[in-house]
């Protein structure tokens, strides 16, 4: 029995196609669709743009995608806005709760070294970046989120710190 195209399958089709378009390298077919408004064509077209370092091009093709609430979309955006150092819009979206956003500029923060700012940043969003805080191996953040007076974060110092200790008892220039 022949049953009609449903709806997840017609979605199907449309992902394939448009995954095929951005294979195939046809941008313009691409930024056809995305602008009829098939969001597989407007993500497959913001990762093409991307994927030849047409960032900013990728960055104005994405934003309504995420602006729509789509996770992915908010991920990539948060991404390449903060690699491009596009920091108020970063701000502005972190600000607003946006999860990708907190973390991309918590981690952009501590990358350019701007502690103060993170330091800020923690004690207003402790909760959501905890597990972002967990991952993090630079001392001056593990130092940072201690001071902070989270216990874990001063155990994983301590350890640190004897290993810096035991490294350079051991002749290790750098660690002294």
């Amino acid at each position: 029995m022949i049953r009609p195209l449903g709806e997840d399958t017609e979605d199907a089709v449309r992902w394939w196609q448009a995954y095929l378009l951005a294979k195939n390298d046809q941008a313009g077919e691409l930024g056809e669709r995305s602008a009829a408004g098939d969001d597989h064509a407007r993500r497959q077209l913001a990762s093409w743009l991307s994927d030849r370092a047409r960032t900013e091009e990728a960055i104005e093709a994405i934003r309504p995608l995420a602006n729509a609430g789509d996770d992915i979309a908010q991920l990539w955006l948060a991404r390449w806005l903060a690699e491009w150092g596009h920091l108020d819009e970063l701000r502005q979206r972190a600000g607003a709760g946006g999860y990708y956003a907190l973390l991309e500029l918590a981690g952009w923060l501590a990358d350019h070294e701007c502690l103060e700012e993170l330091r800020e940043l923690v004690v207003d969003q402790r909760q959501l970046l905890s597990s972002w805080l967990a991952r993090q191996h630079d001392m001056k953040v593990v130092r940072l989120t201690a001071d902070l007076g989270d216990d874990d974060a001063r155990r994983r110092l301590e350890r640190l710190l004897a290993r810096l200790r035991e490294h350079a008892s051991g002749g290790d220039d750098h660690a002294a």
